[in-house]
């Protein structure tokens, strides 16, 4: 099973992505979920070097790519927030997608936003 977690760290700021788990669907070099997988999270760790490497976000990402393992971290400065939300939610969609053909192989659990418009003064 693939496990894919979204998550703001809610004191640092920091958007991240833990991937765990292989599918188990076909063997190895053979599995279609696992592959979909791989490139969903590479697609997430470059567009978050990208970000880096552009000076948009505040320090040094976290990028751990493994097999069967990844955890990616990024803190963007304020003009980036936007963008650095918007490609993990893109990514967020793809494991969604993934999630819901292959819900035997692959688990999500994705980002979850607060209103804070509804509370009261």
């Amino acid at each position: 099973m693939i496990k894919a977690h979204f998550f703001k760290d809610a004191k640092t700021g920091a958007l991240n992505l833990r991937v765990k788990g292989h599918s188990g669907a076909a063997n190895r070099g053979e599995d279609l979920v696992c592959a979909a997988a791989s490139i969903l999270t590479m697609t997430a760790a470059q567009e978050v070097f990208d970000l880096y490497a552009e000076g948009r976000t505040e320090g040094k990402p976290l990028i751990k790519l493994a097999s069967g393992r990844a955890r990616i971290a990024i803190t963007p400065k304020p003009d980036a927030a936007a963008e650095a939300l918007h490609a993990l939610f893109i990514v967020q969609k793809g494991f969604a997608v993934l999630a819901g053909n292959e819900p035997n192989f692959v688990k999500l659990r994705p980002f979850v936003i607060k209103d804070d418009s509804a509370k009261k003064a």
